[in-house]
């Protein structure tokens, strides 16, 4: 069965010996607060290295037709360009628009490798998106209840055998994430993963999370 953000919760509130709460229906008070509030930090943590699951290919990226500003989605985490098409990283997110950092401005009407028909532009880009719970995949749930685990604590009590406890465990978890992420990119020894773009790629653009 999978973990229900509810379940994880109560995982944090057992870690330090608290009893657990039927719902999650606010308001929260005390530990329960604490406990949802760093399990919410530690997924947008997570979820922002970007996995095969929160990564998705926008072949049009809009911008508006009279200031040629974008405008991304509001569970944007970040944005990834094909370094083959877009050298010199040129755009950059900040916020929730793309910056053009070779001309200085948020107008990519007349930027480089930019064409525009209307609100529409030719600009490929791979965003990592903010999930729900319920739309994360098992393996990334039960790791993100346990990093969010050790973390919570640390912050809610001292304990150095509690840390000893969950820090084995979330190794043990971030393999078996890893494992499920190198089957979904069907990755290859040779040639490397599969790219969205049609071809494979040269460059990886592996989760940063994986060298913490």
């Amino acid at each position: 069965m999978a973990t229900s953000k509810l379940s994880a919760v109560n995982t944090l509130l057992a870690i330090i010996g608290e009893a657990p709460v039927n719902s999650l229906n606010p308001p929260l008070t005390g530990d329960a607060s604490l406990a949802e509030r760093t399990l919410d930090e530690l997924s947008r943590e997570v979820q922002g290295a970007g996995w095969s699951w929160n990564t998705m290919l926008y072949d049009s990226i809009p911008l508006d037709a009279s200031t040629g500003q974008s405008q991304l989605p509001g569970n944007t985490l970040a944005v990834r360009f094909n370094p083959l098409s877009y050298p010199t990283q040129r755009f950059v997110l900040r916020g929730l628009r793309l910056y053009d950092r070779i001309k200085n401005t948020y107008d990519l009407r007349t930027s480089l490798g930019v064409a525009m028909t209307g609100n529409n532009s030719d600009l490929v880009a791979e965003l990592v998106e903010e999930l729900v719970w319920d739309s994360i995949p098992e393996t990334g749930r039960r790791y993100i209840m346990i990093r969010a685990g050790r973390i919570f604590s640390n912050r809610a009590v001292t304990s150095s055998s509690i840390e000893s406890y969950t820090q084995e465990d979330e190794a043990n978890a971030l393999q078996i994430l890893k494992r499920t992420e190198d089957m979904a990119q069907n990755y290859n020894f040779i040639s490397g993963p599969d790219d969205m773009y049609g071809g494979r790629v040269t460059t990886n653009f592996g989760p940063d999370i994986l060298s913490r």
